[in-house]
């Protein structure tokens, strides 16, 4: 559902709050009486391009945090035990024992006993070295594979697990591929997927503590690491397609045509066929100068040209251009072998 409606904001939001900034400043910036950039216009094409690249970028930003920070928020075993990530079994015991003295269910009553059956439940994963492993690197989906008694066989387990998703994901990678759906960024979209690939395999393969150096992922565990890379290459894939346009050649960025924006051109049009049309009289003008002095050429002249329009107009109708094809064709047939005109 996430996806979903980080995909329905995407679709959107870019290009409407581009506009709404672009709109704004100009409104700031255009003093009373003077024309505004217009949509279609090179001064704004290159100002849309430019904010919708500051936009894109940060929007990406934004849905990298909401991500992360709606992952911290998830509860986990560690934190229904109020216990570290990197806590000792001795650290485990006496966490669940003080937490098993205010919510057993003897004490607060039927009421808190489903919250207890969760503290148990974290507590008898984690106290357990091979269902810690398997639950630090696939989340609590491990809870539910069964005839799972060695680390060896939570791996094979989780990996199972994993191979649909990378399997669908490059399927639609290859297909929009074909397609001619991803031509900018083709190359980086398979890197990135490819990537994510090998960052997978080494978290689910490698001990826990490998990224205690960079400050936001070690506040993370295994499984939400994989999960906050996936929805970063989900959203990243996205940027990409927004980005396309931006940089693909013959491909016009003019945001939303308006009335407003299409009056200003309309009246250009209008004011500069009236102008060619002005000048087009002139010319006819001066080229019939020299029968202004013989009444009887001018007559002559309008003869022939009445005479010409007329024989244009025929000649130019469906109708007439058909009935000449065929009569040619038919004499053609008609004609001896070898007769000029029969090839």
């Amino acid at each position: 559902m996430s996806a979903l409606l980080s995909f329905i904001g995407w679709s959107f939001l870019p290009s409407l709050a581009t506009s709404s900034i672009l709109s704004f400043w100009y409104r700031l910036i255009t003093r009373a009486g003077d024309p505004r950039p217009q949509p279609g216009t090179p001064t704004y094409v290159k100002a849309y391009k430019l904010v919708n690249f500051l936009v894109i970028a940060l929007y990406l930003l934004y849905t990298i945090y909401e991500s992360y920070n709606a992952i911290l928020l998830e509860p986990n075993f560690y934190k229904l035990l109020s216990a570290g990530m990197r806590a000792s079994d001795r650290e485990l015991r006496g966490r669940f024992r003080r937490l098993t003295v205010m919510y057993h269910p003897d004490k607060v009553g039927t009421q808190g006993e489903a919250y207890f059956v969760m503290l148990k439940t974290a507590y008898d994963t984690l106290i357990d070295p091979i269902r810690r492993g398997a639950y630090d690197r696939f989340g609590p989906d491990v809870l539910e594979w069964r005839n799972c008694s060695s680390a060896y066989d939570y791996l094979i387990r989780g990996v199972t697990m994993m191979v649909p998703y990378y399997l669908g994901t490059a399927l639609v990678l290859v297909i929009l591929s074909v397609l001619g759906k991803m031509e900018f960024g083709r190359y980086w979209r398979f890197y990135a997927f490819s990537c994510m690939i090998v960052l997978e395999a080494f978290i689910v393969t490698r001990p826990f503590h490998h990224f205690t150096q960079i400050p936001i992922l070690n506040t993370l565990l295994p499984f939400e690491q994989l999960a906050l890379a996936r929805k970063i290459l989900f959203t990243t894939f996205i940027a990409i397609s927004q980005l396309a346009p931006l940089f693909q050649r013959g491909r016009p960025i003019s945001g939303p045509l308006t009335a407003e924006a299409l009056d200003p051109q309309l009246d250009r049009m209008t004011t500069l066929l009236q102008r060619t049309d002005a000048e087009a009289s002139t010319i006819l003008t001066q080229e019939l100068l020299p029968f202004d002095a013989d009444p009887g050429m001018q007559k002559m002249l309008k003869k022939k040209l009445e005479e010409w329009m007329i024989e244009s107009a025929i000649r130019s109708a469906p109708d007439v251009r058909d009935a000449v094809g065929r009569v040619i064709q038919r004499r053609r047939t008609d004609a001896p072998a070898g007769a000029k005109g029969t090839k």
